[in-house]
Formats: C-alpha cells, sequence, structure tokens
C-alpha cells in the first residue's frame, strides 16, 4: 500500500465529488493531493523519472491548506515565480524561496508525495500542496521532528532546509532557538 495517503485521497475524491467544504482532520495531519487540482491526464513515466514534461506542463500550482505564520501568500508567490524545465533546480529553488519567505527560522521539507515517507513534525506552521508539472509534493514548514524518506532520495524529489542532522533517508530536525 503506498503509504497512509489512500484513506486522505479518498476522503478528498468524496470532498470534490459531494462539494463538501470542509477537509477531514487527518488531511491537515497527513494532506494528500487534492483530486480537483490533479491534471486531467495521467502523469507520464517521463515526469516520475526527472526528464522535462511539456513545456506546458511547468507551471507550479500551490494550494496553501494550513497558514499559522501568516506567510502563505509570500511562500505560494516565491514558488509560483520558479521559472525551470529541471526538476532538481526547481526543488532546490522552492527550498530556498520557501525557508526564505517563511522568516528563515523554520525548517523547510518539500517531498514528491507519490513516494512512500513517515512523517513526524512538531510545531507544524504552514503546510501546501505544491505541483510543478505532473510532480505533486508536499510542503512542510515546521520547529522540529522526523522525516524518513522511504523512496527515492535524488533532488528531483525531496530538499529540505534548517536545522537538522541527516542520516541516508533519515533526518532529524531541530529547533533554531
Amino acid at each position: 500500500m503506498r503509504r497512509k495517503t489512500t484513506l486522505a485521497t479518498l476522503a478528498l475524491t468524496a470532498v470534490a465529488l459531494t462539494g463538501a467544504a470542509s477537509l477531514p482532520a487527518q488531511a491537515a495531519e497527513r494532506p494528500a493531493v487534492a483530486a480537483a487540482s490533479a491534471p486531467e491526464s495521467s502523469p507520464s513515466a517521463a515526469a516520475d523519472s526527472g526528464r522535462p514534461a511539456a513545456a506546458a506542463d511547468k507551471s507550479v500550482t500551490v494550494n496553501v491548506s494550513m497558514d499559522q505564520l501568516g506567510r502563505g501568500k509570500a511562500i505560494a508567490d516565491a514558488l509560483r515565480g520558479i521559472k525551470t524545465d529541471d526538476r532538481g533546480s526547481f526543488v532546490q529553488q522552492a527550498v530556498d524561496k520557501a525557508f526564505d519567505a517563511a522568516g528563515g527560522r523554520h525548517n523547510v521539507m518539500l517531498f514528491n508525495l507519490s513516494h512512500n515517507y513517515d512523517d513526524r513534525f512538531s510545531g507544524t506552521r504552514v503546510y501546501a500542496n505544491v505541483q510543478w508539472g505532473n510532480v505533486h509534493y508536499g510542503l512542510w514548514i515546521f520547529e522540529s521532528g522526523q522525516f524518513t524518506n522511504q523512496g527515492d532520495g535524488g533532488w528531483i524529489n525531496w530538499g529540505f532546509r534548517g536545522w537538522f542532522d541527516r542520516d541516508g533517508g533519515h533526518v532529524n530536525f531541530r529547533r533554531s532557538w
């Protein structure tokens, strides 16, 4: 089973089909890609392999679903301004721009949601779904915690910035203060 997003995906599909206005509490805790923001065609193998998709698919879509810092709009605007055809470059720029736009005091994690992971963040201040081309990422801005990448660890699939110790696919994040 792919991560624990199946339940959240079903809930979001139900929201999209029923027109319900609120998301379940689990959606904020373990975000999933919203069905309404998914592209009409299925993601291509080229998008997951890191090869560029068609130029028209390179736009950046950002949906901030949690913003306790009051900087969600600035973060979203910064990410939407990234113009590149290289996934690895996009991830690196997105992490840096989110870190700066959030004030430079919190840890930042950007992760490809099609891969398995385990997150245990404390003090999550911002969460956003970020779509670059056909690839869906989760963006967390938080105080401390742990993250384990159970998939591919290349720049095309994840990036992070802050105060941390890394051991392979496992990262321990500390507060900056």
